[in-house]
Formats: C-alpha cells, structure tokens, sequence
C-alpha cells in the first residue's frame, strides 16, 4: 500500500432511516508495529473549523480520533463497550458504543475495515450502526 491514499467511509445508522453517510477523501496511510493508520482532514460544508482524523486499525481493534471543529476519540473491540465524551461546539455529548463485530481484510491493493455496534447517547440506546472504511492508493491523475 502507497503512502498517498484515498478512504471511504461509509457510516449507517439502521434505526434511523438507514441513510448512509459517505465520506472520500485523500489522507496518508501508514504501517507501524502492525498496526494500520490513517490521516486525513475533514472540511465541514459550512466551511467551519478542520477536523484533523486518525484511525488505527488492526483486527483485534480500531480507533477514530478527531481533532478540531468537534472532538472526540472513539474505541471499538468486538464484545466491549467503551464510552468517549464527544466535544462539539454546542456542548458536550457522552456516547458508548458496544461492539458487535469487527473484520479486517488486506490486499496489496485495498485495505477494508467493517465494525457494527450499538450506540447509546447520554446512556440511552440511539441506533444499531455500521462504520465501512475503505483505502485504496491514490490514482494519479491523467495529463
């Protein structure tokens, strides 16, 4: 895998509406101590403050980190719940999320994570979810 990468992500909330939110972006991917991570900053569509991302990765294990705009740091391990305060601009929210399931898959070409969990917001259960990431190294453009 390149340096240079593009990510998909791919979030779904199914208790409401099943409407998938999808994110591509252009990020940096790294390997370290087995572990895959991932760079990338987001731009709101109100063209308010970066939020600056990092995502580990491994089978056993992923976290998302964000930086900026809103702030939060998010645990996932297959059959534990873990709990993060999500910082936003209007104040803050305590969310837990209790892991379902969690895959990883590696090509030469393609890294892809899936993680379903449940997710409780102020302790009171929002929607069962799905987070797909999807990198891919970055296609040079053409002349």
């Amino acid at each position: 895998m390149t340096k240079d990468v593009l990510i998909t992500i791919v979030g779904t909330q199914f208790d409401m509406g099943e409407e998938a939110i999808e994110l591509k972006t252009l990020g940096t991917y790294y390997l370290k101590n087995g572990k895959h991570y991932l760079l990338f900053d987001e731009q709101p569509e109100d063209n308010g403050p970066i939020t600056k991302n990092i995502v580990k990765m491994t089978e056993e294990h992923f976290e998302m980190t964000k930086k900026g705009g809103s702030n939060s740091f998010m645990q996932f391990r297959p059959g534990q719940q873990t709990s993060t305060i999500y910082c936003t601009p209007v104040g803050d929210i305590q969310m837990d999320v209790l892991t379902h399931d969690m895959s990883l898959l590696e090509t030469a070409e393609e890294i892809s994570a899936n993680v379903k969990y449940a997710l409780s917001i102020n302790s009171q259960f929002v929607s069962e979810c799905e987070v797909k990431v999807k990198v891919q190294a970055r296609q040079e453009e053409s002349a």
